[in-house]
């Protein structure tokens, strides 16, 4: 399948506000848990507010990323392509981060969880770059002045 600005738009706008809800339902569970939280180790908290925090961020980001698009892929798309190599190694952080604390065992969706994110985030920044260098293709040469 060959994306589009239009279905980049809409996978960015769509995946973010996913990504930011869920994390501010995750935030609401760990507020209601309250002091139980800190009776647990550090990797353990680690592995809890490192996924919660970056999906928050990140998800923010791909809400901004949506919105802006089409005036961002004529000029290159540095930050969104920079902001998809970043959510690439915060799916690798967590993913060894679930492993390490949880084991392979319990912790098996969340690694199947990275693993297809890392997948689809890869694909996304491949059609990035695709429609940014389209895009500046498309550009008229600047003006010289004489």
């Amino acid at each position: 399948m060959r994306e589009t600005e239009k279905s980049l738009r809409l996978y960015f706008l769509i995946a973010g506000v996913i990504s930011a809800l869920l994390a501010v339902r995750d935030l609401s569970t760990l507020a209601k848990l309250g002091s139980l939280g800190g009776a647990l180790p550090a990797s353990w908290m680690l592995a809890i507010w490192f996924p919660i925090i970056a999906r928050l961020a990140l998800g923010c980001a791909y809400i901004w990323a949506g919105l802006r698009i089409s005036v961002e892929l004529p000029r290159g798309a540095a930050w969104i392509k920079t902001m998809l190599l970043v959510s690439i190694v915060v799916l690798v952080i967590d993913a060894i981060l679930i492993g390490s604390v949880l084991g392979m065992d319990f912790g098996q969706s969340g690694i199947t969880q990275s693993v297809v994110g890392l997948a689809i985030t890869a694909y996304l920044l491949a059609n990035v770059r695709r429609l940014s260098d389209e895009a500046v293709a498309k550009q008229p040469p600047p003006a010289r002045v004489v």
